[in-house]
């Protein structure tokens, strides 16, 4: 209690010994004065527990760091929308051209309606432009570059994807123009049904759906998953690419905490699950292009696709 109200009222007190009672007095009984007592206190490393203010005030920096990062991603990502739909290129460079040097890619006219073998084309460049804004990962190695989009860049396309049919109240995914991305005449070609094509399409737009998620909760998904760690990857890079898959990870676990409090950890579980369905749609989905690109004469997939999602 002492403690406690010397530093709160920060009261002056004044020592007739110089500051020296415990020195001066040897009678471990000797009434102390303030002075010296509240010294020894500091000696032995006392502290006040936080006050409610001290928590909120932390609350209000944690919260204001979080928003300035959110609002940082939020128009890297706007941007990457806009480059989506105005980007077109009638080039057809290699994943190893892009990553050396992006700018082999012109923006090139198009007065005609683009197809939806163009549109996967101009997504995966998107995804790739797109994740090559952060630093980090612009910076590693060729070697491990190379293999972080092989990985994931299919993975990416089918988040932002359902994500952008989200936004347009879609039930499943289709290109920014309208069209299937899996038209139901594809189906004989593949021995399979119209329903099994459907439901691919929808699967991972139908969480989104159901999760109503939030644009900060598809930013920082989309992060945390294109940065899932590879086994072939550098130590370097598993190191770097864990410590930043683990910094957003955290800002949306702290995300949750703010927007649904209590409900903070179901949500924040039920966010992270959706890996696992997107997972599953692009391994259908890669399967389907393998089976076009195998059976379907004159079916090939432009380079960059073809080498992005090792089809």
């Amino acid at each position: 209690m002492f403690f406690r109200r010397a530093i709160v009222e920060n009261p002056f007190f004044n020592c007739k010994k110089l500051n020296n009672c415990y020195e001066v007095s040897t009678n471990s009984n000797h009434l102390k004065c303030a002075a010296c007592r509240f010294k020894r206190c500091l000696q032995l490393g006392m502290k006040l527990p936080p006050s409610n203010n001290a928590i909120l005030e932390l609350e209000n920096q944690k919260a204001h760091k979080l928003k300035k990062l959110l609002n940082g991603l939020i128009l890297r990502d706007a941007k990457r929308c806009e480059r989506h739909l105005t980007f077109y290129t009638r080039s057809d460079p290699s994943l190893e051209d892009i990553l050396i040097n992006k700018k082999t890619m012109n923006n090139d006219k198009n007065e005609n309606a683009v197809t939806s073998f163009e549109w996967s084309f101009l997504a995966v460049f998107n995804v790739i432009e797109y994740f090559s804004t952060f630093d980090f990962i612009e910076n590693l190695e060729y070697s491990d570059k190379k293999l972080l989009f092989q990985c994931n860049t299919f993975n990416a396309n089918v988040l932002c994807g359902a994500m952008r049919g989200f936004k347009e109240k879609r039930s499943k995914m289709v290109t920014p123009t309208g069209q299937a991305i899996l038209p139901d005449g594809i189906a004989p070609l593949l021995n399979t049904t119209s329903q099994m094509l459907h439901r691919v399409s929808c699967q991972v737009i139908a969480i989104i759906i159901e999760l109503k998620m939030t644009n900060e909760e598809f930013i920082l998904l989309n992060l945390i998953f294109f940065l899932r760690i590879d086994n072939n990857l550098s130590e370097s890079a598993k190191i770097s690419l864990a410590s930043h898959q683990n910094f957003f990870t955290n800002a949306l676990f702290e995300y949750c905490q703010l927007k649904y409090e209590r409900r903070a950890p179901s949500r924040f579980a039920d966010l992270l699950s959706l890996c696992q369905i997107i997972q599953k749609t692009s391994s259908e989905m890669k399967y389907i292009g393998i089976m076009l690109q195998t059976f379907v004469p004159g079916f090939r997939a432009k380079t960059l696709v073809s080498d992005a999602y090792m089809i």
